[in-house]
């Protein structure tokens, strides 16, 4: 089966609210093996909603509107789909009783525009809303299934589950097929890199392979549609087996695994502490490695200041051609009694990181000190992100390449 979205709503166009309802529904129909191969967005005008969903009808088997479907007159999803399909609205009893019950549990007389919500096309199929005004609506009409939802999340995902998702399956039967994903993450390497280095890999038909560039990561999403879970997972593991033949070095986890994740449970592992000292970076480094449970339970101490200021703690003095972040790291572990020290340095030593290029990372373990400069851009909090995304990647490598005596 071969479905369209259309979202509604001109403060989804305008950019003023968060589409999180897209994603959500994208993963049901994967889920559900059912095809996706366009997703519009279109404002509050009817004319142009009745044009998406012609131009879907031509193009799919299942057209899913959110949105629209409120009491007031720029809801328009009702409007619209009955113009497209050239058939009348008339109220409907069912909707009716899904409306009134919001504002009767309440005890508030309902106003009149919310009526608007009742109003259905011959054939239609009402879907209960329990959490809100607004029915849901399902109808076939020409080989064709259209259904629209409701665009607030909380009713949206509530209906989508309790209502959509049994429809569909129903509709589907059985033996219809599902379509899975698995995301590899990678740091420490570039998307093209990673392009060259997959090759005619990222050519294959089932499973795809498709790479993604992120925030100073890499995603590389498996995807395999198949009869079954069990099949669908055979698929992936074969493609995820020759991935990491290729490029795990670079894979840190998979699909909502974070880089400080990882590195608190590698720190618990290895029964290791740690403690940060920075500069440039406004405690962003801890706030990270102390943002899971494995992390906190390993940390030690935090430092920030400027440079002065840590070497006045920490008892250091520079001297000329001395790497700053080498001398902080080994100070801060002597100072925590920590096994592992991480230090970010900012060339000039003060807190924002002004100074793309002067900014250097290290870490002291088990008496060996690795560093790197770490060349970047961007300015502010974008780059205080991306040095301390630098400093969790030379972490990530020195916890994996340490072996506990």
């Amino acid at each position: 089966m071969k479905s369209e979205v259309i979202f509604t709503g001109t403060e989804l166009i305008l950019g003023q609210s968060l589409n999180t309802n897209a994603q959500y529904l994208q993963q049901t129909l994967a889920a559900l093996g059912i095809d996706l191969y366009y997703q519009v967005t279109v404002g509050d005008n009817k004319g142009r909603l009745v044009e998406a969903i012609l131009q879907a009808s031509a193009r799919a088997d299942l057209v899913i509107i959110g949105g629209g479907l409120g009491p007031t007159e720029d809801d328009l999803s009702r409007d619209a789909l009955a113009g497209a399909l050239g058939l009348p609205l008339q109220e409907n009893p069912q909707a009716r009783v899904i409306t009134e019950r919001f504002f009767k549990a309440r005890g508030v007389e309902m106003p009149l525009n919310n009526l608007r919500q009742t109003m259905v096309p011959p054939g239609g199929m009402v879907l209960d809303n329990p959490i809100g005004t607004a029915p849901g609506l399902a109808l076939e009409h020409k080989e064709k299934i259209y259904i629209l939802v409701p665009g607030p999340p909380a009713e949206f995902k509530t209906m989508i589950d309790g209502q959509v998702v049994p429809l569909l399956k129903k509709r589907l039967g059985p033996g219809v097929s599902v379509i899975k994903s698995r995301v590899l993450k990678l740091c420490g390497i570039g998307e093209s890199k990673v392009d060259e280095t997959l090759g005619l890999l990222l050519g294959s038909a089932n499973p795809t392979l498709a790479p993604t560039a992120k925030f100073m990561d890499v995603h590389l999403r498996i995807t395999a549609k198949a009869s079954g879970d069990l099949e669908a997972d055979r698929l992936i593991d074969q493609m995820d087996h020759r991935v990491r033949e290729l490029l795990g070095e670079y894979i840190y986890g998979q699909d909502e695994e974070t880089l400080p994740e990882v590195v608190g449970r590698l720190l618990e592992a290895k029964k290791l502490t740690v403690a940060t000292a920075e500069t440039c970076s406004g405690g962003y480094l801890s706030h990270l490695i102390t943002s899971c449970p494995q992390g906190a339970g390993c940390f030690k101490l935090a430092l920030v200041a400027d440079l002065p200021g840590l070497e006045e703690i920490l008892n250091l003095k520079s001297a000329p051609g001395q790497n700053q972040a080498e001398c902080l790291s080994v100070a801060i572990r002597v100072k925590s009694s920590a096994d592992i020290g991480i230090a970010i340095a900012g060339e000039g030593g003060g807190l924002y990181p002004g100074n793309r290029d002067g900014i250097t990372i290290a870490t002291s373990l088990a008496g060996q000190v690795l560093s790197k400069k770490a060349n970047l851009w961007g300015g502010g909090a974008d780059l205080r992100q991306r040095v301390v995304k630098v400093c969790l990647v030379l972490l990530w490598n020195t916890l994996k390449a340490y072996k506990p005596s």
